[in-house]
């Protein structure tokens, strides 16, 4: 007898196979991708952590004045002095503390818990307890002769600001400058080339540049690290001063106003002046005010 197809019967056959294919596909591929590595523990570990959704919400916004970044609200007496000497030297008898004096000013510090910071550890002040920094400027001769072997008796560290064009004047030379930045101990940062008044001479744009970028340049050539920071010199500063400084450095500091509160402008950085006739009690009162 002939065989005659059935086409109502064909028609499911075709579809029961198709959807036996399809369930059979997914199965398979989810033994290639599953059952496969199940064994495997990285994979397993990694299968059973949530999913990560899409963000879909907007960034988050920069952190507002309600809630400050938090080195921005840290105090720190920053001491400002210029030389050392036991004898009096004379005109400028105050810029030259006595090396006993400064040396029994380091060992209070130490007793009470300060830590010397330069301005490398700038933005991680609010991590350090009791920050203080020791800034020198100019570039005497007695800051290597002097200063030098107290930081290395007690492991302390200072910023000098170096006055590059003046320091030959002082007895400072480049192998002195070299051994205390090896020394670790010396931060060395700008001053200047010839310590001029630099709100006097703002109106010469090229000139103001030749301070405060060339002053900048010299000082990488002599120790391989970069400045960051300028202590204007005499503290004299104006708008134009502060202007071109923040093109070449991060830091602009004065020599008055006492205590430093860093949520104030970078660029006006307070100073406590350290002179001859600081005593200890003066001195503990102007460091903990």
């Amino acid at each position: 007898m002939k065989f005659k197809p059935n086409i109502k019967f064909s028609l499911i056959a075709v579809l029961t196979l198709s959807i036996f294919s399809l369930f059979a596909c997914d199965s398979i591929g989810d033994y290639a991708t599953r059952g496969v590595y199940k064994d495997n523990e990285a994979y397993i570990a990694a299968e059973t952590q949530p999913q990560t959704e899409i963000e879909t919400q907007p960034p988050t916004q920069p952190q507002t004045l309600e809630e400050p970044i938090p080195f921005r609200h840290v105090n720190i007496p920053i001491l400002m002095y210029h030389t050392s000497s036991e004898y009096n030297p004379g005109s400028l008898a105050e810029l030259y503390v006595r090396p006993s004096e400064f040396e029994r000013q380091i060992v209070w510090l130490i007793e009470n818990g300060f830590t010397f910071v330069t301005f490398d550890d700038w933005y991680y002040l609010h991590t350090i307890e009791r920050p203080i920094m020791l800034t020198f400027d100019d570039g005497y001769i007695e800051n290597y002769t002097e200063i030098l072997p107290i930081l290395e008796r007690h492991n302390a560290t200072i910023v000098l600001f170096l006055a590059l064009n003046s320091i030959p004047n002082h007895g400072f030379t480049e192998e002195m400058i070299i051994a205390m930045h090896n020394s670790g101990l010396v931060s060395f940062e700008s001053h200047s080339m010839t310590h001029p008044n630099l709100a006097n001479i703002s109106g010469d744009a090229e000139r103001l540049r030749h301070e405060l970028y060339g002053s900048k340049q010299a000082i990488e050539e002599l120790t391989g690290r970069t400045p960051i920071a300028i202590a204007y010199p005499a503290g004299a500063f104006n708008d134009a001063v502060i202007e071109m400084t923040a093109r070449y450095y991060r830091f602009g500091l004065r020599h008055d106003l006492g205590l430093h509160n860093t949520s104030f402008d970078d660029f006006q950085i307070r100073r406590i002046r350290i002179s001859r006739s600081t005593n200890l009690e003066t001195f503990i009162n102007l460091v903990t005010q």
